[in-house]
């Protein structure tokens, strides 16, 4: 998340990180938004191929030449390649591995998935907002929180701890289905 940290490095610059409400930021906090939200789509689709590879390669002493076959039915209609990484995309991609990824997800962090829940949603409302300059989508967004450098950093905050729960929830499934640890 390089890029990330190089977006608040450039808002520090701007702002000489003074606080409070600035308005030649205002389109500098929403960049640091889509690409938080950029970010972790890329991070589900990479969590997702690898899960996918690991539950077709697992079939390899068996059915070695159908492999290619099976990896690509797991990641074809993936809403992770043509929508956004919001709850229901997440959950939708992670059936067809055969995962009830919220469920899990509430199952083993009880404190915190639903947190992450309304952040991920959030996220995504503000990336739409930009991404189709869709003002109603942005004042949507704002009414629920300011879109300020602050709530990046808290949102990018549960976003991080958010991407190490998640992995830890599709490897233990993966374990438990392969009867191997995916990762090692």
């Amino acid at each position: 998340m390089d890029a990330l940290g190089s977006l608040v490095d450039v808002h520090g610059k701007v702002t000489g990180n003074r606080r409070g409400r600035q308005r030649a930021t205002e389109h500098l906090n929403l960049a640091c938004f889509v690409s938080l939200a950029a970010e972790f789509q890329g991070f589900c689709r990479d969590l997702h191929d690898d899960a996918a590879s690991e539950i077709a390669y697992s079939l390899a002493p068996f059915n070695g030449p159908q492999i290619p076959v099976v990896l690509n039915a797991l990641v074809r209609a993936r809403k992770l390649d043509t929508g956004n990484a919001g709850p229901g995309n997440l959950g939708n991609d992670f059936a067809i591995l055969g995962m009830t990824l919220w469920s899990d997800i509430y199952a083993r962090y009880p404190a915190s998935g639903s947190k992450w829940n309304v952040v991920l949603q959030s996220l995504n409302t503000v990336r739409n907002g930009v991404a189709h300059s869709d003002a109603a989508k942005l004042e949507e967004a704002r009414r629920a929180n300011p879109l300020t450098l602050a709530t990046f950093k808290r949102w990018k905050s549960t976003v991080n701890v958010a991407t190490s729960g998640i992995d830890t929830v599709v490897e233990a499934y993966l374990t438990q289905l392969t009867g191997r640890n995916p990762w090692i």
